[in-house]
């Protein structure tokens, strides 16, 4: 074979590797895909949890009172709530005033106080109102309803109340027939602070027992 051809033949190898070369990149792993593409927003609302009492005066309706408590004869006030947010809420009672609520549960047997809601029931009952504390209204060993039973700061009324749906909570409060304290009479119902409480739970001083209705996403705490 002559030079010419020789010259020939080796170009032919050299553009048949080339071809080869660019087939193998156009059929390689990183080609080109079929896409198809769609577009959205997100969007949406933020819900509430807000609840509307009344049942009493005030600015809230929550303001109830005791009128002429005897000893042996019980009385009942009782306030109602609806819930105006837009999901199941959790009621409760809060009474965030330690002087007042210490006054209360500083009775022992001398005090009878129950909470009940009109669909749960009866969520609170003692007959010995004693949260152990100074003065010393006398010791019933551990907190439970055959012991000693305090109110407590906070107490669930009901749970998961659906969105427009209400009910009342009655409170009832009675003195019992052995209670004999002519200084008592005509005066005001439970009066704060106890002498010789804490500093803690005679920071404050009335009469009576501040209390809020609070509502809550269900399983939560206020």
């Amino acid at each position: 074979m002559g030079r010419i051809s020789r010259r020939r033949v080796a170009a032919l190898a050299a553009t048949a590797a080339v071809a080869v070369g660019l087939v193998a990149t156009a059929s390689g792993a990183t080609g080109a895909y079929f896409t198809d593409t769609k577009s959205g927003t997100l969007s949406g609302t933020i819900g509430s949890v807000k609840v509307s009492t009344s049942g009493g005066g005030g600015a809230d309706g929550l303001d109830l009172a005791f009128t002429n408590l005897l000893p042996g004869e019980a009385q009942t006030v009782t306030l109602n709530y609806l819930n105006t947010g837009t999901g199941p809420e959790d009621i409760w009672l809060a009474f965030p005033d330690a002087s007042s609520l210490h006054a209360l549960n500083n009775l022992g047997s001398y005090g009878q106080i129950s909470v009940a809601d009109s669909v749960a029931g009866t969520v609170f009952s003692s007959t010995n109102l004693n949260d152990n504390r100074p003065p010393a209204t006398g010791t019933c060993g551990a907190f439970t309803p055959a012991g000693c039973w305090p109110l407590p700061t906070r107490l669930l009324v009901r749970s998961s109340v659906p969105a427009g749906g209400g009910g009342s909570v009655s409170l009832s409060f009675a003195y019992p027939g052995k209670l004999s304290d002519p200084a008592a009479e005509g005066g005001s119902w439970n009066v704060y602070p106890v002498a010789g409480s804490l500093p803690a739970d005679s920071a404050t001083s009335g009469s009576g027992l501040p209390y809020q209705v609070v509502a809550t996403q269900p399983g939560q705490t206020p």
